[in-house]
């Protein structure tokens, strides 16, 4: 079995042993890590959302339950007003808008939060989306991928690629603005 070691190994060749097995078991590790990740840091930006509405709520964006069941919690919170997503899907309060073109149908400052949980990353034009966003709501939280994760970088769905120096000149040019990752 892969796992049972030579009686006569000498401790260098069994240390290096056990990191090219452990390299062997990482693929399976770095995933679930990753997802981890993600479903902690959007349960953080939710929290953080909700107590930036000031009771004036939150418009969600890129709402869609079909993505993953968290959306759909998310989309389901007391504290929002608006689910927002380019395709229909029958959620509470949805409207289906193509948030790269089209202006929110929404006052200015309308919300107290906008949130967008991974969308931009999905975006061609998402400069467009977080103006709107910064537009209707007091203040926006967003959820992007973890720059270090490499799935962010390979997945096809994704037009655009965060590094932490593009957070840092985003959360700059944009002060209501709190990125999360």
């Amino acid at each position: 079995m892969w796992y049972n070691f030579p009686v006569a190994m000498s401790n260098e060749t069994l240390l290096a042993a056990f990191f090219l097995r452990a390299l062997l078991f990482l693929p399976a590790v770095i995933p679930a890590v990753e997802v981890t990740r993600q479903v902690l840091a959007k349960e953080e930006a939710l929290e953080y959302a909700r107590g930036l509405a000031q009771g004036k709520g939150i418009i969600n964006l890129g709402a869609g339950p079909h993505r993953t069941f968290q959306a759909q919690v998310i989309a389901e919170t007391p504290e929002v007003m608006a689910n927002i997503d380019i395709v229909p899907n029958g959620m509470p309060h949805f409207l289906q808008f193509d948030i790269e073109r089209q202006p929110l149908p929404f006052n200015d400052k309308h919300f107290g939060c906008a949130f967008a949980s991974h969308v931009l990353e999905h975006l061609n034009n998402w400069q467009f989306a977080l103006d709107e966003m910064v537009r209707v709501a007091d203040f926006v939280v967003v959820v992007l991928p973890h720059p270090a994760f490499f799935s962010g970088y390979i997945t096809p769905e994704h037009r655009q690629h965060f590094t932490t120096d593009d957070i840092q000149e985003i959360s700059s040019a944009y002060p209501s603005v709190a990125i999360f990752y």
